[in-house]
């Protein structure tokens, strides 16, 4: 519904909020609002980690993607569904994110 904070109106019911934002997973949380419950109140919601992978290099640049390799030559990360090749001379550091095993 917009950008946070951000106040809305709720119906008596069982809702569940979506939170999200590019380059961060995004989160759910479940609500539910009685006819008794007083007007008011608020939700705080953290996202969790980055959804990318990151490569930060020496001149400060930020790569956000999918690292697809690593040699002790050069990185390969798809940046927007595109592989770029990235020497490893040039890499500062390199933030791996926690992905779930997909079965093949």
């Amino acid at each position: 519904m917009g950008t946070t904070p951000k106040i809305v109106q709720v119906l008596p019911g069982k809702h569940e909020l979506l939170f999200s934002k590019e380059g961060f997973k995004s989160g759910t949380f479940p609500l539910e609002i009685t006819a008794n419950d007083v007007s008011g109140g608020s939700v705080s919601y953290e996202l969790g980690t980055s959804a990318f992978d990151s490569l930060e290099l020496r001149d400060g640049t930020v790569l956000s993607g999918d690292v697809q390799s690593m040699t002790n030559t050069e990185v390969m990360i798809r940046v927007g569904g595109t592989i770029q090749s990235i020497d490893r001379n040039k890499v500062k550091r390199i933030v791996l994110i926690q992905r779930d095993v997909l079965p093949q």
